[in-house]
């Protein structure tokens, strides 16, 4: 054996040995930032996968180099050393939580920066290590492999640059959004079966019918990542397509969860005051048309649409008056039954956010009422916990079954209403979710009453563990499930005023169990409701105020109205005809529970004798409270009760 080969082996060997000491841990610092900055949903996994994959496989082409060389050295009858392992590993310290929550900027930009410079270094690597195989000849396929890894990472640097200058420009705090985390930065690795990615495409040029196939995929509920990459989406616009959008389709774009708050609101608006315009001039053209019952048909749904479009602008008008916050429209939909949402205080930026879905009776033409609850309810949070930022919100955005000639499907004796309309529900939550901006301890609560309990009961059990941080359930026949837990939810709160006669309903009997899938509960709880009616249960599951439901209660008084008048089923508010009722105890308690202020709810009587003692002018802690120049001061202007009482 020449001496000369051996010496060529060795010197070769040793030189590939320090190639790959200088450039095998290449993608540990983009692995370590992925895992120690704990990237959620989208395609963050992916992307993490992806870039591990590439990793292995570039320690592995350096390990196979090295031992190839020494494989022939020890063929030629040298004295090969061992070849060390190249392979490293990647330990992340596991931080506390903080108050950071989805993505550290600075951390990003570390990974960018990470990832250029492994894509600069591989290649090269790569061709010397080929060069020194090609020289030996030995195969040179790993130099191929180290170069591919390094041209990957390289390749990902400038999509993830621009992504990260969008997201700078929005939250220059630092902080981001999970879904801007999740979607915004790694969305083209995320799975999408509904092929969501070329409707948004479309949607963003303008293509109408895209934007009504992303909202008609919205209202089934069965994407619990749409609404982050609607936001994602939405935030890579840029400004001038944004405002394109909202002056092209304003109720779609409106309608859209997860889009920011204040440009649901803009387009909302821009909608209502094109529709109060075009009504306008179509009720004079109908009124001047010789009379038939067309014209009448006609004229009467355009005039329902009037009474709506005022309801939803008394509701609106309320916002930024006597204490409150602003008034965000979040939806708006005119004609048959309607629907809208009004939020007072901006949910994306909320410390404490509460979603209250109404009863049966509820329409927009006269949901002045239902709205004025959602603004007793951010009064009484903002008082209880001045400093705290507030979002009520005043959900109808479902078709609540109706008392009288509604038809069969559509009365309160069924559950087809809450079926319908807990998808969009469940959407509206992660659409919330996916617009808030970056906080500790945001603390998010879905408030049902009565039917609106049943739909909050389907919704959560469609987002098991992701739906809210709370839900409260006052005058519920039932939230279609035999046991709290079912919901998903960590905690579930009953309230239950002693002559409400609705409370009693889930008490007849119990529902068949349900499996809380995403996309098979709405169809399970249709199948077993019928059964369970035709054996004399109760048509909505347990009763939740009672003990072997395993939710919390919390005291509602009697409100001293006989059980037959139903008056204690709108007892919840207190007698909020005037404005806000300071002296309720129910909704003082319900704002306890909004701000998380469970040691100081009021109790329940310590007498198991007496429940329900005589309603007092004040609760015993507020007689000689002097009044706070935090409480907003209500001016004495009536205000209709819901419709749906």
């Amino acid at each position: 054996m020449a001496t000369g080969q051996t010496a060529d082996l060795e010197a070769a060997l040793s030189r590939v040995i320090r190639l790959a000491d200088e450039h095998a841990t290449a993608l540990d610092s983009p692995m370590r930032c992925m895992a120690a900055s704990a990237w959620v949903g989208g395609g963050a996994p992916a992307f993490s996968k992806a870039l591990n994959e590439q990793r292995t496989v570039m320690q592995r082409a350096f390990q196979e180099a090295a031992t190839q060389i020494a494989a022939r050295l020890r063929q030629l009858g040298g004295q090969a050393p061992r070849v060390p392992s190249i392979s490293t590993s990647v330990s992340v310290m596991t931080a506390a939580r903080t108050g950071f929550s989805g993505m550290d900027i600075a951390a990003m930009e570390g990974l960018v920066a990470s990832l250029q410079k492994a894509g600069q270094e591989l290649p090269e690597a790569g061709h010397r290590l080929s060069a020194e195989l090609s020289a030996l000849c030995v195969p040179a396929s790993s130099g191929k492999q180290i170069a591919g890894a390094g041209e990957w990472a390289q390749g990902q640097v400038g999509d993830l640059r621009r992504r990260l200058s969008v997201i700078q420009q929005e939250h220059d705090s630092g902080l981001t959004t999970k879904a801007m985390a999740g979607f915004g930065l790694f969305g083209g690795y995320a799975p999408d079966p509904g092929g969501v990615d070329k409707l948004t495409a479309a949607a963003g040029n303008g293509d109408a019918a895209a934007l009504k196939a992303l909202v008609a995929l919205q209202n089934t509920g069965k994407d619990a990542t749409l609404a982050n990459r609607l936001n994602a989406w939405w935030h890579q616009l840029g400004k001038p397509a944004q405002e394109r959008l909202m002056n092209q389709s304003p109720q779609l774009i409106g309608t859209l969860n997860g889009l920011p708050t204040t440009a649901r609101d803009q387009a909302n608006r821009n909608y209502l005051r094109g529709e109060k315009i075009w009504l306008g001039s179509e009720l004079a053209r109908l009124r001047a048309l010789p009379s038939s019952d067309e014209v009448r048909k006609a004229i009467g749904e355009a005039e329902a649409k009037m009474r709506q479009l005022a309801s939803v602008e008394r509701s609106l008008a309320q916002g930024g008056r006597n204490g409150l916050p602003p008034a965000y429209l979040m939806q708006v939909e005119l004609g048959g039954l309607g629907k809208t949402v009004i939020s007072f205080g901006d949910p994306d930026k909320a410390d404490r956010i509460v979603a209250y879905v109404p009863d049966t009776g509820t329409t927009l033409e006269k949901f002045d009422g239902d709205v004025q609850r959602a603004s007793d309810m951010w009064a009484q949070a903002n008082f209880l916990a001045p400093g705290t930022k507030v979002a009520s919100i005043a959900w109808l955005g479902y078709a609540a079954p109706q008392w009288g000639n509604a038809g069969p499907a559509h009365t309160p004796g069924t559950l087809d209403d809450a079926l319908a309309g807990a998808p969009a529900l469940a959407s509206f939550a992660d659409g919330l979710h996916a617009a808030h901006r970056a906080a500790s301890d945001a603390r998010f609560t879905v408030l049902g009453h009565s039917y609106g309990s049943t739909v909050t009961g389907v919704a959560a059990q469609m987002r098991p563990k992701s739906f809210a941080d709370q839900l409260i359930f006052v005058g519920s026949p039932g939230v279609v499930a035999m046991h709290a837990k079912a919901l998903g939810v960590d905690s579930v709160w009953v309230g239950e005023a002693p002559n409400d006669p609705v409370g009693d309903i889930g008490s007849f009997g119990p529902l068949q169990p349900v499996t809380p899938d995403a996309q098979g509960v709405v169809k399970e709880l249709a199948k077993d409701i019928w059964k369970g009616f035709v054996k004399g249960e109760g048509p909505f599951g347990a009763d939740p105020s009672r003990s072997e439901f395993g939710a919390k209660r919390f005291y509602v008084p009697d409100s001293g109205d006989s059980i037959a008048s139903f008056a204690g089923h709108s007892s919840y508010w207190g007698d909020n005809e005037r404005g806000w009722d300071r002296r309720s105890i129910s909704l003082r308690n319900i704002g306890y529970l909004i701000n998380g202020q469970y040691d100081e709810l009021v109790p329940f009587p310590e007498s198991p004798d007496n429940p329900a003692p005589p309603r007092p002018t004040a609760p015993p802690s507020l007689a000689a409270e002097p009044k706070s120049a935090e409480e907003p001061t209500f001016h004495q202007i009536p205000s209709p009760r819901p419709a749906g009482g």
